[in-house]
């Protein structure tokens, strides 16, 4: 069966009756579901904030609410003992009997996934700019690729932290300070190497867009089904249109998605953005240091009193400002040959620091090594949307560019100003299917 045939199974008029047929209720049902009020949104925002930090203080730090009814209201422990039934009671009831709130509940116990997959989306759409997506996809991407080191390391420095707060076993406060100085040399040398390195984040674009276009579900999702290609079928019924319309609406928004990804990917290379990618990831270095070398000399003051100098018993906040990289002037004087030594690794990080941060703004290394990384992933990108272009002219016969003009004769809005929306980025000629 040729795909000619195929075009000639289009009946315009079919598509027009089933428009006319189905274009009523929606605005009926519209007025029925309006957005909530911003007072709600922001009252529930915060409710499921300090919510899930109460989960979080609960499960990972100590238990809250039994601290709170032991130290103020000690009647209250029956309602502790029995929390779980109790709780688990209440969420029926206001499920049964608040039919209208039902909505609120879900969104205060989720939150966090409101957060990840509506707010923070929601606020890269107001931005309106790709490279901002490009940020946050590579901090994602980052985040899963280091995972478990991340964890693991920050896990320990934590608990040293907690640790060296709470016990009085001198052992391991020092194996815990000791940690915390092996914890910031490596994140210190980890994070000058990433920022010199080229990101993984431009090779995974490219293995990501490669195994999409050459997967079994994208070959599903944009070819055309067997059963519309079959001889018995002279002209598409509204079923087998509306099937038709959605394959042909996939197969050019793939096309051009392709294309418009590797264009963007083009923009971010040539954009500030790993510039500032490095520098939050220098001032996150900056800040874990001021905490761990706090807490090192902080350790040293506690095992041995006499390692200091000062007039008066020091705080922790005159601690951290002696633990600066630039504390001079501090009330706070080395002594002993541990503190000592801890101050003069202060003096000879803070210095390199700022070194390493400067040059990070001036090297050439890096932006030559990014170029060369994004430019084969950008041509990688080019190539795999040039695949796709062949393969939609062998499923349809005809172009992409033709596909769209059928597909505004369908009526087909909403495919149409996606399409359009990325073409209006796109520089005249980008991706004409040359690759």
């Amino acid at each position: 069966m040729s795909s000619t045939s195929l075009w000639s199974k289009v009946d315009l008029a079919v598509r027009n009756e089933t428009e006319s047929t189905a274009g009523g209720p929606s605005a009926a049902s519209g007025s029925a579901n309006k957005p909530w009020p911003g007072w709600k949104v922001w009252t529930l925002n915060v409710i499921g904030f300090l919510l899930w930090v109460y989960v979080a203080i609960k499960l990972l730090v100590f238990d809250l609410d039994s601290y709170v009814v032991s130290e103020h209201a000690p009647w209250g422990q029956v309602v502790i003992d029995y929390k779980f039934f109790i709780i688990t009671g209440l969420a029926i009831l206001m499920l049964l009997f608040s039919k209208g709130r039902r909505l609120v509940y879900l969104y205060v116990t989720f939150f966090p996934l409101v957060v990840i997959f509506w707010k923070i989306p929601k606020w890269l759409y107001r931005f309106k700019s790709w490279i901002a997506v490009f940020i946050v996809l590579n901090a994602a991407t980052s985040f899963v690729h280091h995972f478990k080191f991340n964890a693991v390391s920050r896990f320990l420095a934590l608990l040293s932290l907690v640790l060296i707060g709470v016990t009085e076993n001198d052992v391991a406060m020092a194996l815990s300070a000791a940690y915390l100085g092996i914890y910031f040399i490596i994140l210190m040398a980890r994070t000058m190497w990433f920022a010199i390195k080229p990101s993984h984040f431009l090779s995974a674009q490219q293995k990501l867009v490669k195994s999409l276009s050459d997967g079994s579900f994208t070959a599903q999702l944009i070819g055309v089904n067997t059963d519309l290609r079959d001889d018995s079928v002279q002209k598409f019924s509204a079923g087998q249109l509306s099937t038709f319309i959605a394959n042909l609406s996939n197969a050019v928004l793939m096309s051009k998605g392709v294309y418009f990804w590797a264009y963007q990917l083009e923009k971010y290379r040539t954009s500030a953005a790993a510039l500032i990618v490095s520098a939050f990831s220098y001032a996150s270095l900056y800040l874990q240091g001021i905490v761990a070398f706090t807490a090192i000399n902080y350790t040293i003051l506690q095992l041995d009193s006499d390692s200091f100098k000062y007039q008066s018993a020091p705080s922790v906040i005159q601690i951290a400002y002696y633990s600066l990289f630039t504390g001079a002037g501090s009330s706070l004087t080395p002594v002993s040959a541990s503190a000592t030594v801890v101050k003069i690794a202060i003096n000879v990080i803070g210095p390199l620091f700022l070194a390493a941060l400067v040059t990070q703004f001036v090297i050439s290394r890096r932006q030559v090594e990014q170029d060369l990384a994004a430019s084969e992933a950008v041509e990688g990108i080019k190539r795999a949307g040039a695949a796709l272009e062949l393969r939609f002219r062998e499923e349809y016969d005809i172009s992409t560019e033709e596909a769209i003009d059928w597909l505004g004769q369908l009526g087909e809005s909403f495919a149409l100003k996606a399409i359009s929306s990325m073409l209006g980025k796109l520089p005249p000629d980008y991706g004409n299917g040359s690759g």
